[in-house]
């Protein structure tokens, strides 16, 4: 059946428009603390504090056993535990992830695992490779506890300040510490070491600093991520007694490249209560904005991620994160103009993760793990283990990233799209024309919240060319659609998705009105 689609028009829309956002829970767990998916897999990887490590398959449904278990090697004492993973561009191939713990002695421990060979819901057995590790034996407090892979591909980690009150030990201004830094490694082993630095990191070379640090004056940055539709890096700092901080650094203007965010001379935007008259930090860049403990009712940030799950068009483009003392679930601009609550609560809440379709998971710490929605969730194409487990790097080899002595690094750089709709729209589909900055497949759906989804074919696209991706509407869907549109237009998301050989995935979306 043809319907009467006359044309998809883009638009921005505003969220007073829009049906409000819920909470659906997917799961309930063992004091949970993080979630996170591999690149272009449906499946969801739950972090436990105490070190183990879940898989949720593309059904919903927990699988049985584990992926990992680390207990042995995690301490939970104060603020301690296995704490986050990350799964690098080319997981499909390498079976490579990462995870951030604190060690039984207090030192936090970056650890490489690799998947079975024979079972993609299970690491190998034992401790995984160590990456590297940071003394913090004195205080349980101020851990950090966040790994991500950037957009460039290496893999960074925020690191707190030591611990203890007023940052005793003066770490997060002093260049010669990790501790209380965002640092840039490449994880990968090489002939020279453990991991591979960056040529680019903006202290490397440097006598007097670690080569490591990426950004630095930071108290305990527990939570950051980057915005998957253009890389800008997003970090929730905790503060101390007076105020919570959310710092902001577009990728474009260096993505916190040599940033100082002023702990421990400045909590928040204020100077710190504790620090001393004289006390300096060079460049003092300020938070986009940040939370009172007294006006605002928090006390410990949980930072977040940009919304970018075409299925939440009341919370697209918007940085969503909670606070351990105030339940409210908060949506901010890239402005910093607000952080208003959403309408939704959920306790204790410790991370906001991401699957490999930008679905977004509100994590809580007492047990369940929720996903947000707006009207009927996104459905995910995506299939389990993409790619049969694979030799991958050898142990010490590939690191790249500027290590003298290393090979190349894998490519990382996943494929970018351009779009626009091409000429006159023919009822029933809509025609796009797309171009990818290298060989890639793509392919494109229309979502219409709580009525329909409809796809076109996968297509491979050759570098630079332009081409023309066709989304058909057929019964059911299109009756259905049919219907909705019958009174008046409806909200849908477009939404282009590719994959180069490498296995990088990327996506581009749009919000479009569907009319008569």
């Amino acid at each position: 059946m043809r319907i009467l689609l006359a044309a998809l028009v883009l638009a921005l829309l505003p969220a007073s428009a829009q049906a409000a956002p819920q909470l659906d829970r997917i799961g309930t767990f063992d004091s949970p603390v993080y979630v996170a998916s591999p690149p272009g897999d449906a499946r969801l990887f739950v972090v436990e504090r105490a070190g183990r490590i879940r898989v949720v398959g593309k059904d919903g449904a927990t699988k049985p056993g584990l992926f990992a278990d680390l207990t042995a090697q995690t301490t939970t004492a104060g603020e301690r535990g296995l704490l986050s993973i990350a799964f690098p561009p080319d997981h499909a191939s390498s079976g490579l992830a990462y995870v951030y713990l604190t060690a039984p002695d207090g030192d936090l421990q970056i650890r490489e695992l690799r998947r079975s060979a024979s079972d993609p819901d299970r690491a190998e057995p034992g401790a995984g490779r160590l990456v590297i590790e940071q003394d913090h034996k004195e205080f349980s407090n101020h851990n950090g506890g966040q790994v991500a892979f950037g957009p460039d591909g290496l893999l960074y980690a925020g690191m707190g300040d030591g611990g203890g009150v007023n940052d005793p030990h003066e770490n997060g201004q002093q260049l010669t510490t990790l501790l209380g830094k965002i640092i840039r490694i490449d994880p990968r082993a090489s002939a020279s070491g453990p991991y591979g630095i960056p040529g680019d990191n903006p202290f490397a070379g440097r006598g007097d600093a670690r080569a490591e640090v990426w950004a630095y004056g930071l108290r305990n940055p527990f939570r950051f991520s980057f915005d998957r539709a253009n890389g800008d890096l997003w970090i929730g700092d905790v503060g101390q007694k007076a105020r919570e901080e959310i710092d902001f650094s577009p990728r474009g203007q260096g993505g916190g490249r040599g940033a100082n965010y002023g702990w421990d001379c400045f909590e928040g935007s204020a100077p710190a209560p504790g620090a001393a008259a004289d006390c300096e930090a060079p460049g003092h860049a300020p938070p986009l904005f940040d939370l009172e403990h007294e006006a605002d009712g928090v006390c410990s940030i949980t930072g977040g991620v940009v919304v970018r799950d075409p299925g939440l068009p009341t919370l697209d483009g918007r940085y969503v994160h909670s606070d351990l003392c105030d339940n409210r679930i908060r949506a901010a601009r890239t402005d910093g103009a607000d952080s208003t609550p959403t309408g939704l609560t959920a306790a204790s809440l410790v991370a906001f993760g991401e699957d490999g379709c930008n679905r977004v998971y509100p994590v809580s710490l007492e047990g369940p793990v929720y996903r947000l929605r707006d009207g009927a969730s996104t459905a995910c194409d995506l299939p389990e283990a993409p790619a049969a487990p694979a030799n991958g790097p050898a142990p010490g080899g590939g690191a790249g990233g500027g290590t003298p002595g290393s090979t190349p690094a894998a490519d990382r750089t996943p494929c970018r799209l351009a779009i626009r709709r091409r000429g006159r729209q023919r009822v029933g589909a809509l025609r796009l024309a797309v171009t990818a900055s290298e060989s890639c497949t793509v392919r494109a759906a229309v979502h219409v919240r709580g009525v329909a989804t409809v796809r076109s074919p996968a297509r491979t696209l050759e570098a630079g060319r332009r081409s023309t991706l066709k989304i058909g509407v057929r019964t059911p869907a299109g009756a259905r659609l049919r219907r909705a549109v019958r009174r008046r237009s409806r909200l849908a998301i477009l939404t282009v998705t590719a994959r180069d050989a490498a296995g990088n995935a990327s996506s581009l979306t749009r919000r479009v009105r569907v009319r008569r």
